[in-house]
This record gives C-alpha cells, sequence and structure tokens, in this order.
C-alpha cells in the first residue's frame, strides 16, 4: 500500500504503527477457559443476587406482621404524648426500613445501587436532624412538621416494598403528633426527634431502594452516585 503526504512516501515504520493499531481495535476472540469464567462468574452474581432477593422477602413478611401493632404504639404516643414510646416505635420503624433497603439494594446485584440509596437517606435526614437540633432549643416550638412525603419477582418485591414504605410514612405521621404535647420533658423530646430524623433517613434509602431500575437513573445523576461500581 503506497501512501502519500504532502508528495512524500510514509515510512514504512508509520505503516507498521497503523497496521499494529488497527489490529489493537479489534477485540480477541475469548479463550473457552476465559468464556467458562464469565459463565460461573455469571451464576455467581446469580445466586447471590437471589438469595438477597429471598432475605428482603422475609424482611418484608415479618414487617407485614409487625404492621398493625407499629400503627397502635404510633397512635397511642401520639394520644398521650409518650416520647420514649415514639422513639421506641421510630426506632423499629428504622431498623426495618434499613435492613429492608439493603436487602434490596442486594438483591438488584449493584453495589452502586446501595450506595445511592445510602446517599438518598443522608440527603433527605439533613434537613429533619437541623430540625431536631432546633428543638433541642429552650425557645423551639413544641411540634415538629411531618417529613415530605429487573426481573418480574423482583419488580413485584419492590413494588410492595414501596406500598410498605406509605404505611411506615403514615405511621411516622402519626407519630410526630407526638411532639404537640407540651409537657414532654426537654431530654426525652430531644432523643424522640433524634431517633425521628434516623427513621426519615432510612426510609429515604428504601424509597431509593424500592425504585424501579429505569428511575434510579435520574436519582443517582443528581446525588453523584455511579450505579456501575
Amino acid at each position: 500500500m503506497v501512501a502519500e503526504i504532502a508528495g512524500n512516501a510514509v515510512p514504512k515504520s508509520l505503516l507498521a504503527a497503523r497496521e499494529a493499531l488497527a489490529g489493537l481495535k479489534t477485540p480477541r476472540p475469548k479463550t473457552d477457559a476465559e468464556q467458562k469464567l464469565d459463565e460461573i462468574l455469571h451464576e455467581l452474581k446469580s445466586s447471590k443476587s437471589k438469595a438477597a432477593e429471598e432475605a428482603a422477602r422475609r424482611k418484608l413478611e415479618r414487617l407485614k406482621a409487625r404492621l398493625e401493632a407499629l400503627k397502635l404504639a404510633a397512635g397511642s404516643a401520639a394520644a398521650t404524648g409518650d416520647a420514649k414510646l415514639a422513639r421506641k416505635v421510630a426506632k423499629e420503624i428504622r431498623d426495618a426500613a434499613r435492613e429492608l433497603g439493603r436487602a434490596l439494594a442486594a438483591a438488584g446485584g449493584s453495589a452502586g445501587g446501595a450506595g445511592l440509596a445510602a446517599s438518598a437517606g443522608s440527603a433527605s435526614a439533613t434537613a429533619a436532624e437541623a430540625k431536631a437540633g432546633e428543638q433541642a432549643k429552650p425557645q423551639a416550638s413544641a411540634a415538629a412538621a411531618p417529613a415530605p412525603a429487573q426481573g418480574n419477582d423482583l419488580a413485584a418485591l419492590k413494588s410492595e416494598a414501596m406500598g410498605m414504605l406509605k404505611e411506615l410514612k403514615k405511621i411516622m405521621r402519626k407519630l410526630r403528633e407526638t411532639g404537640l404535647h407540651p409537657n414532654i420533658p426537654r431530654k426525652d423530646r430531644i432523643e424522640m426527634d433524634k431517633m425521628f430524623a434516623e427513621a426519615e433517613r432510612e426510609l429515604a434509602g428504601l424509597q431509593v431502594a424500592a425504585m424501579p431500575a429505569a428511575a434510579l437513573g435520574p436519582v443517582a445523576a443528581a446525588l453523584g452516585v455511579d450505579l456501575r461500581a
């Protein structure tokens, strides 16, 4: 092959370099051993995701069984101004939302998804924690405002988790009414509001973990999380 650059012949060394570069751009066919390794890694990833999905299902079922008891306890705390009971209910919601959110993120098979859920929870908690700090001041208001509101099997599980999330948010709104009672000791109010903030953070993380895969992209972009991780 003859090429011209400004009337001069291209040096043979340059032609050889071009041919070598072209060869590098062509993907090398995988060997049988490499293909077998890819299959093994894919099976391991699928098995891990399936196990995480089953774990998420068990956690969701346990939470369903506790739902009515949580509603009753929240109603009692709101009616009587029992800050310790309200804190206990919020703690149970926090722990359940955290466990379920992590299991759903793992079932999705993405480390980035788990990071996204954590980032969303932290971002959501900032305002709530600041509000809790204000409650600690002597002139703080007695009441806190309510928080703003794949495979077929996994998609169905996420849909159920979203339904559970709505119920847990309703319970948190009821718990917030506990703060309307003026005679709650200052220390109990501070601890209660702190636990409310923690529960809200985990609920925000659960909301992201339960989102359909197609909806995660814009959320990840807004929070600066790489879902490919």
